[in-house]
């Protein structure tokens, strides 16, 4: 039985995470609700101690947000659809390896996952690697499924859940994956596709109020790629912190936008085909710190690995 499948038998079993109005906390619930001084300093002191951050893998990044994301905190990627979201947050996941990972995503298959994932870890172009894949080469076969494997920390599933899916999965990868280790980061791509309401501005902010306190109640870094709205700016350029849509960021300790000017149609060809390998990431809220913004312009490798000017891949791999 799958992880998937598992979440559907506890979910025919197990009776429904449910919010106790203040009005009905009873004085057992009140004893079980505050944590004890001594063991917030416990938690603070392992969040903020070097080495369990969560590190974003481009210096500008790390160094305005001291370091990178803690547990608890939730982290947004917003923008337009194919502006490369989902390669920065694969890139992000693959410099932080030791970090317990479960990526959802329905807007992907198994095979398109660790297709991509694959080639930029193994530095091979993706085009040619999953045309490779496809063709049933039994060399590329093996060497993705060496890495798949050698990929202890990393967990993907492509099936659609709502947030108390989520919460039971999390239990089951604990227990079946990693030992009883819980899970460090959750991300989910994308907001939208997160399993419950109907679409509306009240439900998809009901869906990311209920995704932070998720990973607040785990104790863990979330990241969720949310789509940017019609109204924000036109392709090409950056919409800022209020075009994710329905406004959903306002929950985010960290929101960045993703967007790619070579989708700016206002260019010339010849200019356009000049950014055809760059895309923009910008910092636009900041919870650390003094909270500063920055914005960084990347190299789209062949393979999908986004780097810095004058900066190796191995330099930004930050957990080897």
């Amino acid at each position: 039985m799958n992880l998937v499948e598992q979440v559907a038998v506890e979910e025919s079993t197990a009776p429904a995470r449910q919010v106790k109005p203040v009005s009905g906390i009873s004085d057992g619930d009140l004893n079980r609700l505050f944590t004890p001084k001594s063991e917030q300093m416990k938690r603070m002191r392992s969040d903020l101690r070097v080495g369990n951050e969560w590190r974003f893998g481009i210096r500008q990044f790390d160094e305005a947000t001291l370091g990178g994301a803690r547990a608890g905190q939730l982290i947004t990627l917003i923008g337009k659809t194919h502006t490369g979201k989902t390669m920065v947050g694969m890139n992000m996941v693959a410099r932080n390896p030791n970090h317990r990972t479960l990526w959802v995503s329905p807007d992907e298959t198994e095979t398109m996952f660790w297709g991509r994932y694959s080639a930029m870890k193994l530095e091979i172009a993706q085009s040619d690697w999953i045309t490779r894949l496809i063709r049933g080469d039994d060399i590329a076969w093996e060497r993705m499924t060496q890495m798949v494997q050698d990929e202890k920390n990393l967990h993907f599933e492509s099936t659609g859940m709502s947030v108390d899916d989520l919460d039971k999965a999390m239990r089951i990868a604990s227990e079946q994956l990693w030992d009883g280790e819980r899970p460090q980061v959750l991300v989910y791509d994308y907001l939208e596709l997160i399993r419950g309401g109907n679409g509306d501005a009240q439900s998809v902010q009901a869906k990311i109020e209920s995704f932070k306190q998720l990973i607040s109640d785990w104790r863990i870094v979330g990241v969720m790629l949310h789509q940017s709205g019609r109204g924000a700016g036109q392709r090409g350029s950056a919409g800022g912190i209020d075009s994710g849509r329905y406004g959903s960021t306002s929950e985010s300790h960290f929101v960045f936008e993703t967007w790619r000017r070579w989708d700016d149609t206002s260019l010339d060809e010849e200019t356009r085909q000049w950014y055809k390998d760059e895309i923009s990431v910008g910092l636009h809220k900041n919870k650390a710190g003094e909270g500063q913004k920055a914005e960084v312009n990347l190299t789209i490798h062949p393979s999908g690995r986004l780097l810095e000017a004058g900066v190796t891949w191995e330099q930004m791999s930050l957990d080897d």
